[in-house]
């Protein structure tokens, strides 16, 4: 393992590993298929998307079937509060691109936030590990893999099933435990234990002031 790759073992036995990359992948047959202009345009655009809102709504009403450009859109109308505009284009790309993985993640984030609990085993086919829902993918990007993880973990918490919330909490912490995402879901699953780290981290402030 190099340090651009992660192996992570399955939740069971019987599912291969994982292995996470963390070069930011574009491997969509849509994107492939994009001028190289437009790629170039789209790398450009990825680095101050809110910035150049307007130009990423040009890129992306040329290629509207591009799951990338269309995700990043979404990303970037939440991070300048257009609610509606945002809400509205993820369900989208996820109809239009079913099989796209951060398309299916950020629906089923949508869904729970909705109270659509009953479509999460729908957007993934039933199934709740990675390798069986993709299982031509030698590895996966790391937001992706933390993603599916937080969306798990949340959607097991909220039916009640605590053992798989926990596994899933501790596969997301593994690759990006700093994430904001991954933080949320830990505060729903340990709140006590996060409430007294958090008290005991201001306890060693005050003594630092006092020293």
């Amino acid at each position: 393992m190099d340090e651009q790759t992660l192996n992570i073992p399955p939740l069971h036995p019987q599912h291969k590993g994982y292995r996470i990359v963390f070069e930011k992948q574009m491997d969509s047959s849509e994107f492939a298929a994009l001028a190289e202009s437009e790629k170039k345009l789209f790398e450009k655009l990825y680095e101050d998307p809110q910035k150049n809102v307007d130009a990423l709504a040009a890129l992306y009403t040329r290629n509207p079937r591009v799951p990338q450009i269309a995700n990043l859109l979404a990303f970037t109308y939440l991070k300048l509060q257009k609610q509606d505009q945002a809400e509205a284009l993820i369900e989208q790309t996820y109809r239009e691109n079913p099989d796209y993985l951060i398309g299916r993640i950020n629906y089923a984030d949508q869904c729970l936030r909705c109270g659509k609990i009953d479509q999460i085993p729908i957007i993934f086919e039933g199934y709740d590990e990675l390798d069986a829902l993709y299982p031509e993918r030698a590895s996966f990007y790391f937001a992706e893999f933390r993603g599916f993880c937080v969306v798990m973990g949340f959607y097991y918490a909220i039916i009640g099933n605590r053992r798989k919330a926990e596994e899933f909490h501790q596969l997301a912490f593994q690759v990006d435990p700093l994430h904001p995402s991954v933080t949320a879901l830990e505060k729903k699953l340990y709140p006590s234990m996060l409430k007294k780290w958090l008290e005991s981290l201001q306890k060693l402030a005050r003594i630092s002031k006092k020293a």
